[in-house]
């Protein structure tokens, strides 16, 4: 007789005790649907991009395995390519010196897509130059559909991010000067003149700060042909120079070509820069190479002048193109390029 204090705990049934028509089938365990199926799922696919033409529903009602469509990347996407430049679009060129734009792209999300279309929308509103888009590590898919007059780099170099402008410039030449857009860049209207008027002018610049890692700038400076009076410059004259915000500008070809031929900066750089501390460092060290070999000044290094003072620098990481253009005009402020911030 069980005692008391066992009461509560349960007793293994004999099945015989239960009558035979009421007793249920037992089944092996390498012979029921759940099994097979589980196993069946250690075949992984190939294709394990996000945007593959079927994906296996586990849990479907069906015993076998259960085929549906992919929702299409372009269903995330709210902005339509412009096919065609605008009616008033036109050629850009300054002093007899043919211009490109690049978009340097990074895809984190299907909704960044949004970035770049409106930053290749933004530059056909006013103008017919070639475009090159930039592709560095997107992690997922998308649709470019037809653009106008451009061209798609899927870079080999996982994270290199800004540097990487500058290296297929070298490589490829596509015309006298190149303009330089991040995918998160936007044209608010045609350039001027003075804009144009430089062998290398920043969008933005901002003073040595903070977050300079001053190791890592060493270690790069280091790195580069030709570099010890460039390290004497750095190490003595902090307060000369400025760094370039986003590594983004615009350039001649010829200049581009002065920094490689001496220095070997985009093709040493290049093959190091993987994050994002690395990056920032490439910022640093641009604007110390521009300012060392006196291509830019105090007065003349940017064009749209210190990036913290553009309206909502680096807190808008919401906005869009649009509500960028209405802040800028609130503000009063005049740039030839709209900014937004999303935390990539």
């Amino acid at each position: 007789m069980s005692s008391w204090a066992n009461i509560r705990i349960p007793r293994k049934r004999d099945i015989s005790q239960i009558p035979a028509d009421l007793r249920p089938t037992l089944q092996p365990r390498a012979e029921r649907f759940e099994v097979i199926q589980s196993e069946s799922f250690q075949n992984v696919p190939q294709d394990t991009s996000p945007f593959s033409n079927s994906i296996i529903e586990p849990f479907g009602n069906s015993k076998s395995k259960k085929e549906i469509s992919v929702p299409n990347p372009r269903e995330y996407i709210s902005k339509k390519i412009d096919v065609v430049p605008a009616a008033g679009a036109f050629e850009l060129s300054f002093q007899g010196k043919s211009y490109v734009f690049v978009i340097l792209r990074h895809l984190r999300t299907p909704k960044d897509n949004d970035l770049w279309i409106s930053s290749y929308n933004s530059i056909r509103r006013f103008y017919k130059n070639k475009i090159v888009i930039i592709d560095d590590n997107s992690q997922v898919n998308t649709i470019n559909g037809r653009l106008y007059e451009t061209e798609i780099i899927q870079s080999e170099f996982p994270g290199a991010g800004e540097i990487l402008p500058y290296y297929y410039f070298l490589e490829r030449k596509w015309a006298d000067s190149m303009i330089f857009l991040h995918d998160s860049m936007f044209l608010n209207r045609p350039f001027h003149d003075d804009e144009l008027d430089h062998s290398v002018r920043f969008h933005w610049h901002f003073t040595s700060n903070s977050a300079d890692d001053k190791r890592k700038i060493n270690l790069y400076l280091s790195s580069l042909q030709n570099n010890n009076e460039l390290l004497e410059f750095y190490q003595n004259s902090s307060s000369r120079w400025k760094g370039c915000s986003g590594g983004a500008t615009i350039i001649d070809y010829d200049t581009t070509l002065l920094l490689e031929t001496k220095y070997k900066i985009f093709n040493v750089l290049t093959m190091v820069i993987k994050r994002r501390k690395d990056r920032e460092a490439f910022e640093r060290v641009l604007g110390i190479l521009a300012f060392y070999e006196g291509l830019v000044n105090e007065q003349t290094v940017s064009n749209f002048g210190d990036i913290f003072g553009y309206p909502g620098a680096f807190e808008s990481e919401h906005t869009n193109p649009e509500t960028a253009s209405h802040i800028v005009k609130q503000r009063g402020y005049n740039t030839a390029i709209l900014k937004v911030w999303r935390g990539r």
